[in-house]
């Protein structure tokens, strides 16, 4: 019984709703599935060959760290909490150059030459690039809408 409560908490059924903002829609779905990667990628990182170099540490523990920070604004976005959609666009400014950073080092390691870890590589990239701007562009429109309010 209680599992279904905090499923229901996690995944709401509000999200379907024509009236959902798609930029919270979005930006949920993708810090759940950020949050997976982040697991994903300390496991990966953690199979290359010991002793590792300081930036694979970084990144080690940059990745455990942002696994929970991830999980909640996935939580918070899917549950309207519109008041942490700075806190989302604050982690997506941060994370993003650490992830072009990920993929660069990846590049020149030369783990991109398979077609498919490039296309997760950099999809990956894609997407935070694209959360970022609906994220920010949900923050302006919201801003907006209130001062046209206020003006009139």
């Amino acid at each position: 019984m209680g599992d279904s409560k905090f499923l229901a908490r996690c995944f709401p059924l509000r999200r379907f709703d024509p009236d959902f903002p798609l930029a919270l829609w979005f930006a949920g779905l993708w810090f759940y599935l950020k949050s997976f990667l982040y697991v994903c990628y300390v496991y990966m990182l953690g199979t290359e060959p010991a002793p590792y170099d300081r930036w694979t540490w970084i990144e080690i523990g940059y990745f455990a760290g942002a696994f929970i920070p991830a999980l909640l604004l996935g939580y918070a976005m899917w549950n309207e909490k519109k008041n942490l959609v700075w806190v989302a666009v604050l982690f997506l400014l941060i994370d993003t150059p650490l992830l072009v950073f990920h993929v660069m080092k990846l590049g020149e390691a030369g783990f991109l030459e398979s077609g498919l870890t490039k296309f997760l590589e950099l999809g990956s990239l894609g997407l935070n690039f694209m959360a970022l701007g609906w994220l920010i562009g949900y923050l302006t429109t919201k801003n907006t809408k209130a001062s046209r309010r206020g003006s009139v």
